[in-house]
């Protein structure tokens, strides 16, 4: 008879409190990154940062809170690298969010001269802007449970967002090129040990 793990039941409160503060602390910053916010919720995130590295304290005996220790450190790097990437754009006036509310207040007296964009030029735009922020959003899905899945399978987690989200990039130019399809989905495979992504036509 396999014998019953010890779970901590502190160190458990503690991953739950953890995960909560992460959820809300992303929520923060869409808010800061939207405007909603004007201040960047820095002690917030450094408490975080703090939490999760107080728990390496304690040895964690239980194979589950092992795991699920090594799931909030990586989802909390890719949040990391996310916002990082995000203030680099917002310091370089180059954020899609903070360039459009700029290019609203820039120049008013402009404005009358400048030639008016239709309705259906809107609209396009609003659906390419769509666009790009659901395939945002589906990279980084795709990114973080590509990084859980090494982490289950004791493979390293300091990987780039960036590099990952442009290998897969590079994937679905060639699958659509090849097999002339409009829509790539991504899985995450384990063979011989190791954590893939594998890209399919749909």
């Amino acid at each position: 008879m396999a014998r019953k793990e010890k779970v901590d039941r502190n160190l458990g409160n503690l991953m739950d409190e953890v995960e909560q503060k992460m959820f809300l602390l992303k929520i923060d910053y869409e808010k800061y990154f939207s405007g909603i916010e004007r201040i960047e919720p820095l002690r917030e995130r450094e408490e975080v940062r703090r939490l999760i590295r107080d728990m390496l304290d304690d040895p964690m005996r239980a194979t589950q809170q092992r795991f699920k220790y090594q799931t909030l450190k990586a989802r909390f790097q890719s949040l990391e690298l996310y916002w990082t990437r995000n203030l680099i754009q917002i310091e370089r006036g180059t954020h899609p969010k903070m360039k459009f509310r700029a290019d609203l207040h820039a120049k008013p007296a402009a404005t009358a001269a400048a030639p008016t964009i239709s309705p259906e030029q809107q609209e396009v735009l609003r659906q390419r802007q769509e666009k790009m922020e659901r395939e945002e959003r589906a990279y980084k899905l795709v990114f973080e449970k590509y990084i859980e899945a090494r982490g289950r399978c004791g493979q390293s987690t300091d990987l780039s967002f960036d590099a990952v989200r442009e290998a897969l990039h590079k994937q679905v130019r060639l699958i659509k090129s090849t097999y002339q399809t409009e829509s790539v989905k991504f899985r995450i495979l384990v063979e011989d040990g190791k954590a893939k992504v594998k890209a399919v036509p749909q």
